[in-house]
């Protein structure tokens, strides 16, 4: 295990992508099990809280803190039939790269891909642009080793509800919360097709099962720090069409609902504006048929025949909106570059001392209810003077919006506390949640109560049962 204590080096660990800086006292890089349990020991000694960190590509302000950051280096992997068990450590991209060879896909394929590691999706319940047909990490996550507060380590696997009561004093009392509160866990969930806010405790008890590691998947190291994940894997679609249109917000209901109709594996809303501002324009242009300012990107895959899956597009309500079809795999991937180019170019944007700061940046609702959550962020910037962009997963109705704001002065503080005070109140209404993919961190914790009224207690027990001494990750997910 390296420790780290050169203040140059603690100074590059920082930061991640949210919006708060703290330097650490302490980085150890942990390559095993036993490294990572030593690392949580000696900072628990030293009264240190423990922060573990992956890519660092959180956006709330979620792997940074002020005491040891825990960084795993592990980045095996191993396939074995429709299971793959992977170090923490492990880049997506790699994990992809490493599955082409028997065939296997794990569909979570966040934007970021091509540096968040598998422990930081297991921990952010991480999705991205294919979630509406395949779900979220937490969908297949099969079994995960966890490193506990105290330097515990043990094995999170989904048991038998009648059997998950026995063993260790923290599954029983965790088992008896949620089990003797499942109604109200399960009326209280938000009604969205994706959601990282809270823990998220109606995915645990299912199918007369208690799904052990869904309890940590989302928790962003708030309960442990993920020493090995064991992902369920799926056969690789034969076939990936794409098709593009363009739009505007005012049309993006009905285009959203007559590609809906296809079963689509993704529906992505690209603002073409944050590709103009940086002058990218040749990035989009290929694809841009109109003035309007946004386009649709609808991916279609599967293992049957492609021809008649294009077919079936071409005589359904799609057809009236003339898309550009691309079925050529490499003209596919490239499409989906530009796509993915998104967040980092916009992150170049400036207006003077204005930059897109996040906050509201991945509300999610019920799909029913996009065009209301369009008009939401629309009308709460423009009647404020404020530029933004919009893009995100429109399929899911979980939308990426960023204001131009100035983060640095009170003045823009203020702003984006309205914003979100406002938003996230209106979204709550609509039976959406603050956050579908990017996860609370600091920069959301104290809105975590106000979106689980009820069963807001039962997240701060099961927090108590695992972190007794609150170590782990201070005011991230839980304020």
């Amino acid at each position: 295990m390296r420790r780290v204590t050169d203040a140059a080096e603690l100074d590059g660990l920082s930061r991640d992508a949210g919006p708060a800086t703290m330097v650490p006292k302490v980085a150890y890089f942990a390559s095993t099990e036993s490294e990572v349990v030593a690392a949580i020991r000696e900072a628990e000694a030293a009264g240190l809280p423990v922060t573990p960190r992956g890519g660092g590509t959180g956006i709330p302000t979620q792997s940074v803190g002020r005491g040891a950051l825990v960084i795993q280096t592990d980045s095996t992997a191993a396939l074995s039939g429709e299971l793959v068990t992977c170090g923490p450590g492990l880049v997506k991209a790699d994990l992809n790269r490493y599955l082409v060879q028997g065939d296997r896909w794990l569909p979570v394929d966040p934007s970021s891909y091509a540096s968040c590691t598998v422990g930081g999706m297991v921990a952010n319940n991480s999705s991205g642009a294919r979630s509406l047909k395949y779900g979220s990490t937490i969908e297949y996550v099969s079994g995960l080793r966890v490193a506990l507060p105290g330097g515990d380590a043990f094995t999170a696997a989904a048991l038998p509800l009648g059997d998950a009561g026995s063993g260790d004093q923290k599954r029983q009392r965790a088992v008896a919360l949620l089990t003797e509160n499942q109604k109200a866990i399960a009326e209280e969930a938000p009604r969205v097709t994706k959601n990282s806010s809270g823990y998220r405790l109606e995915r645990v008890v299912h199918d007369g099962v208690l799904d052990f590691p869904r309890l940590f998947v989302g928790s962003e190291g708030t309960l442990g720090v993920t020493t090995q994940a064991t992902l369920r894997v799926v056969k690789r679609p034969s076939w990936r069409a794409l098709f593009v249109v363009d739009t505007s917000l005012a049309a993006l209901d009905h285009d959203v609902g007559a590609f809906r109709s296809l079963r689509p594996a993704a529906l992505e809303l690209v603002d073409k504006s944050v590709f103009r501002r940086v002058g990218r324009w040749d990035r989009v242009a290929p694809y841009s048929r109109s003035d309007d300012q946004y386009m649709l990107f609808c991916e279609l895959d599967g293992e049957g025949s492609q021809g008649e899956a294009m077919e079936r597009a071409g005589s359904s309500q799609v057809a009236g909106l003339e898309p550009m079809a691309l079925s050529d795999p490499a003209d596919v991937q490239s499409a989906w570059e530009v796509r993915n180019e998104t967040l980092s170019l916009a992150l170049e944007i400036r207006d003077g001392p204005r930059s897109l700061a996040p906050g509201v940046e991945d509300l999610v609702v019920p799909p029913d209810k996009l065009g209301e959550l369009v008009r939401l962020l629309t009308g709460q910037f423009e009647s404020r003077g404020l530029g933004y962009i919009l893009y995100g997963h429109a399929g899911d109705a979980n939308l990426h919006a960023r204001p131009l704001v100035d983060g640095s002065g009170q003045e823009g503080k203020g702003t984006m506390r309205e914003l979100m005070d406002e938003c996230f109140e209106r979204v709550w209404k609509m039976g959406g949640s603050m956050t579908g993919e990017h996860g609370d961190g600091m920069l959301r914790a104290g809105y975590v109560e106000r979106q689980y009224p009820r069963t807001y207690w039962i997240m701060k027990e099961i927090k108590a049962i695992f972190d007794p001494k609150m170590v782990m990750n201070p005011g991230v997910k839980l304020a």
